[in-house]
């Protein structure tokens, strides 16, 4: 097996592994999207399932031809390990506060990369035997993969969103992801944004969090008390704030307002 191929068969396995693992993921939230996509978009992840996993797989056949023994329990095994051991490095900064909880985190992360490795080297082992196989692999994973990146998928029932001066207002009968509001601010300028939930199960899982590309616009505090959505932004360009709003299978009205402070 040339060079070529064999790297072309780690790296498009290794991309229908984080593929799998996100459905599987999916399944295992109930279906809750945000949350399937938070851990598809977070960079740690692809560095575990795509480079980390391409280099153990190297490293695993390397090490199982040292000691001579290349049947599938060897690689099995080799393969926990792997998906064991990039923990126990990773949370080696909880370890100096609490050395249970470093345990917790390590064997629950291990759950999924245990497994998923694992399932690597099983598929890894069927693409390698053509040179089309890694191709027919990767590629339909990569596109797909790229594709929920890009649009970021929700399912709505009912949903109708308005723009108002100062306000926005969003009903819907149901929502299954993520919505993005946009309030402009100017540089320099104060403003203080609050945000009220009308939900027909707020027992359901809801939140806000802040779009990436408005992590540099300026600082954001929150200023509510308790339970209270108000938080006060202090721009420092003039830009739209993109504030995200999701939830799980929720219904009911969202509402934004924001002024400018003097």
């Amino acid at each position: 097996m040339g060079k070529f191929h064999s790297f072309s068969s780690r790296i498009g396995t290794a991309f229908m592994t984080l593929l799998i693992a996100y459905v599987v993921y999916l399944f295992y939230t109930g279906f809750h999207l945000t949350e399937a996509f938070d851990l598809l978009s977070n960079p740690i992840i692809w560095a575990v399932f795509i480079l980390y996993l391409v280099l153990s797989s190297y490293v695993n056949e390397w090490i199982a031809r040292k000691l001579e023994d290349e049947s599938r329990r060897m690689f099995v095994s080799l393969y926990m390990i792997s998906g064991m051991f990039v923990w126990f490095v990773f949370y080696i900064p909880v370890l100096f506060s609490s050395f249970f909880v470093y345990i917790y985190l390590t064997l629950y992360s291990s759950i999924f990369t245990v497994i998923a490795f694992i399932l690597f080297y099983f598929i890894e082992s069927f693409t390698r035997k053509s040179r089309r196989r890694p191709f027919f692999v990767g590629f339909p994973a990569i596109i797909i993969l790229m594709i929920i990146l890009i649009v970021n998928p929700s399912i709505t029932e009912g949903f109708e969103a308005e723009y108002r001066d100062g306000e926005y207002v969003a009903t819907f009968e149901k929502l299954n992801g993520e919505e993005v509001v946009d309030i402009p601010v100017e540089e320099g300028h104060h403003y203080e944004v609050s945000v009220n939930w009308e939900l027909d199960d707020d027992t359901l899982p809801y939140g806000l969090k802040i779009h990436p590309s408005a992590s540099n616009l300026g600082n954001i505090e929150h200023i509510g008390e308790d339970e209270e959505w108000l938080y006060q932004v202090e721009a420092h360009r003039t830009d739209d704030l993109q504030i995200i709003y999701h939830g799980k299978d929720i219904g009911g009205t969202i509402t934004f307002t924001w002024r400018e402070l003097d």
